[in-house]
Order: C-alpha cells, then sequence, then structure tokens
C-alpha cells in the first residue's frame, strides 16, 4: 500500500490500485475467510479498502487539474474511469463481516467522510449512487437518515440530488413490493416517509427556482411510488404529496409546463388509484391538481377513474358519491373549454 503511493500520476495510479483491488478479491482476511488470522481480520481488510478507495478518489479528482483537454472531453475521460474507483466501494459491500450493525457503526461514516472531503461534483454523485446500487436495501432503510444528511451537504455543490432521491426510493418500493420480510419490522421506529418528505422540500425550496418542473414532478413521481409501496392505505401521505405538487405549479406560468411534466403529473394523479381505487374521491389535492392538465390529459385521467370504479365493485348507494364520481369524471361527459380534437390514440397507456 505504501509502494503504491509513489505512482502520483492520476491514470497510472488509478489502474494500479485498480489492479490490486482486483490481485487481492479473494485473499482478503475477510470473516471466515481462509486468510483470517495470521494474515490479519475484517477490521484490516476493511481498513485497507477504505483507505484504497480515498486515494483513488484523490487521484481521480486529480485529473481535473491535470488534464489540459476541454472539461466536456476531460468528464468524459474521468466518466470512463469512474468504476475503478467505485469497485471499492462493490468489494466492502461483498465482504461477509460487513453486516448491517457495521455498515450503520462504522463503514456509512467512514464513506460519508471520503465523500465529503473533496468538493468534486462528479465524484459526490457518482460515490453517492455506487452506495445505493451496491448495498442492499435493508442497510438503506437503517441508514437513511444519514444518507439524506448527506445529499443536503452535497447538494451545494451543485449535485443532482434528485437522481439520486430517484434511484433510492424506487430501490425501496421495488423491495417493498417484493419483499418477503416483515417491512413494519425493519422500519419500526423510523418514519422514513418523513425523512424523504423533509429532505425533498429542502430540494424545491433550495433548487426550485433552478431547475426543470419536469424534474422536481419525476422526483415526486418516485416520491408517490414510495408512499404507495410502503404506506399502502395512507391517504393522507398521497394528498400530502399531492399539495407538495400544486404548490410548486402554483408558482409557474403555463408557460413552464411542458409535455414531460404533464405526463409526470397524469402518473401522479392515476398511480394512486393502483392502491387507493376511489379513495382518491376524498382527496382535497386530487381536483386541485387535476385543473392544471389540459382536456385531453383530464379526460385520461377521467378515463382511469371511472376504470377504478367499475373493477372495485363498489355499490354506489349513496347520492353524494355518485354526484362526486360524476364530477371527477365530468371530461368523459361533456368537453371543456380548453377541448381540441381527440387524437386517436388519446386513450392509450401514458
Amino acid at each position: 500500500m505504501e509502494m503504491m503511493k509513489g505512482v502520483q500520476h492520476p491514470v497510472k495510479g488509478l489502474f494500479l490500485r485498480y489492479y490490486f483491488l482486483k490481485l487481492c478479491k479473494d485473499r482478503f482476511p475477510d470473516k471466515g475467510s481462509d486468510y483470517e488470522g495470521e494474515g490479519g481480520d475484517f477490521s484490516d481488510a476493511l481498513n485497507v479498502v477504505l483507505s484504497n478507495l480515498g486515494e483513488m478518489n484523490k487521484l481521480w479528482i486529480r485529473m481535473v487539474h491535470t488534464s489540459k483537454q476541454e472539461r466536456a472531453k476531460r468528464d468524459k475521460d474521468r466518466n470512463d474511469l469512474r468504476v475503478t474507483v467505485g469497485e471499492n466501494i462493490v468489494r466492502i459491500s461483498q465482504f461477509e463481516g460487513c453486516s448491517v450493525e457495521v455498515y450503520k457503526e462504522f463503514v456509512l461514516d467512514k464513506l460519508i467522510a471520503i465523500i465529503t472531503a473533496k468538493e468534486d461534483k462528479i465524484s459526490q454523485q457518482y460515490l453517492l449512487d455506487c452506495i445505493i446500487q451496491a448495498f442492499p436495501d435493508e442497510y438503506h432503510i437503517q441508514t437513511l437518515e444519514k444518507i439524506l444528511d448527506t445529499c443536503s451537504i452535497v447538494m451545494q455543490n451543485n449535485v443532482d440530488i434528485k437522481t439520486i432521491f430517484v434511484r433510492l426510493m424506487d430501490r425501496l418500493s421495488d423491495f417493498a413490493a417484493n419483499t418477503d420480510e416483515d417491512l413494519q419490522g425493519l422500519t419500526e421506529g423510523l418514519d422514513l416517509y418523513d425523512m424523504f418528505k423533509s429532505s425533498i422540500d429542502k430540494i424545491i425550496d433550495e433548487q426550485g427556482h433552478s431547475l426543470e418542473l419536469s424534474k422536481f414532478m419525476e422526483l415526486q413521481v418516485a416520491f408517490l411510488k414510495f408512499s404507495n409501496q410502503c404506506y399502502p392505505d395512507n391517504v393522507e401521505y398521497v394528498n400530502d404529496i399531492l399539495k407538495s405538487c400544486c404548490k410548486l405549479l402554483s408558482k409557474k406560468s403555463s408557460s413552464d409546463i411542458d409535455e414531460t411534466s404533464l405526463k409526470q403529473i397524469v402518473k401522479l394523479l392515476t398511480n394512486p388509484l393502483n392502491s387507493l381505487s376511489i379513495q382518491v374521491l376524498d382527496m382535497e389535492e386530487f381536483p386541485k391538481l387535476m385543473k392544471y392538465l389540459p382536456f385531453l390529459k383530464r379526460r385520461t385521467v377521467s378515463l382511469k377513474i371511472a376504470l377504478a370504479v367499475a373493477n372495485s365493485s363498489l355499490c354506489l348507494d349513496n347520492l353524494d358519491t355518485v354526484e362526486q364520481i360524476i364530477t371527477f369524471i365530468s371530461p368523459l361527459l361533456k368537453d371543456g373549454k380548453d377541448y381540441v380534437d381527440l387524437d386517436p390514440y388519446e386513450f392509450e397507456e401514458e
């Protein structure tokens, strides 16, 4: 390890350390391995890889200052070499000794220290993404607050936190949908929704004036998916997400709401139907958000609502409920003032 420090050329140093990591892959004194004992123990193996990660990150960042190429070409070269740095995180995640307790109490803190030590946008975003992709979902649930706090720190360097949040929420959503484990047991004492909500509100407050509306809508769609999977019966959570969207849209002009944003709004309105069915009729924010859609897209949402009512086998014996349903599906019954000729493919999936 000490001899490798003699190679300070960024590219040569990265490849040398990457070769070292590959060479030692099955020879680290991991817990339960043949090399544990005289060759050291798991803590030694962990410290070696963490040290290697720190040095490789420095070399990777140094490419910014040593290359005379144009910025676009330089950033491309750095992105091409990022896997050499990320391999360290992958290796740590594969250690048998890296239990959720060790990760929570030691490993994550060390990784965060390496990420925040250098204010480099590309490095911080990639290494955070590596952590999310490499470690199991159960680990992220137990350490979510630390991850979100780190995102708040690196956000000051214009790191694309939105993408990191979307990937993290998508992973946890898929985990909640497919796991056989007791999700309530894993999240006992943890309010994952409030953690994400606070962090997303902070992103909107600090970056709402600079980022494209469609990016925020994509973030809210991922948050809604997460809420539906982890808290499938919580109407209030869904209504809060829709409320945040209405608040954001109220500050935008109609010209700011592009086609991509409109498609995301349709997803926000139709996705809850899968888990909540016609309970969406009781949401105060649902019709408010729907008003931001042009007629044809309101008609698409209305059709989904009508199908949800039909599939629910609900006995419509209450006049107020019937009137509420008719109000929601009115775009199917009459043309709006902003009506335009129908696209023949209008009723295909958005």
